[in-house]
């Protein structure tokens, strides 16, 4: 329970870091394979409501389906953990503006903080009783700029700029 707690509490704090710049070299968080998991849905949940939008009206414990786009920070999704960041989808990754060469498309440097926190949320892969997977989302396809649906239950809301989805499953836009 401790690990589930301060897995998310970890997530929520680094999800908006905007332009984050390192002197090493930073893993292509893009790259990974494709594996069989009982979380990848394989048809389109009907009715998923934008980021934004259900960051502004939800509550802890509501049932959820939300659309968005992983990204956020330069790695959305945590190294060896079942965490990601999904951004709403009508803000611009830095690869969709013209002429911006940002390395890093996903992390949203281009966009102004508050807006990047205002529609943001964390994801963490959990089974049925809520428990967090051992999984890894990089290994069974996904990557930093997918567009994403996920299903799942809203977690503890400290404050509104905090949306912790715990996803019982996701579907990968364009994945079929």
């Amino acid at each position: 329970m401790f690990r589930l707690i301060s897995t998310v509490s970890i997530a929520s704090l680094i999800a908006v870091t905007g332009c984050e710049k390192a002197n090493t070299p930073t893993p292509d968080p893009t790259a990974g394979t494709t594996k069989a998991s009982n979380w990848v849905l394989t048809s389109a949940p009907a009715d998923a409501v934008p980021v934004g939008e259900a960051k502004s009206n939800v509550s802890e414990g509501d049932e959820v389906v939300i659309r968005g786009r992983i990204g956020g920070r330069v790695q959305p999704i945590a190294a060896d953990s079942s965490v990601f960041t999904i951004v709403d989808m009508k803000l611009k990754h830095c690869g969709q503006l013209h002429g911006d060469t940002c390395p890093q498309p996903w992390d949203y440097c281009c966009e102004p903080p508050a807006s990047l926190t205002a529609h943001s949320a964390t994801v963490q892969l959990v089974s049925t009783d809520g428990t967090a997977l051992d999984t890894d989302p990089i290994k069974a396809g996904l990557k930093a700029l997918d567009e994403v649906i996920v299903v799942g239950t809203i977690g503890p809301r400290p404050s509104d700029k905090v949306l912790t989805i715990k996803a019982t499953g996701v579907y990968r836009v364009g994945g079929e």
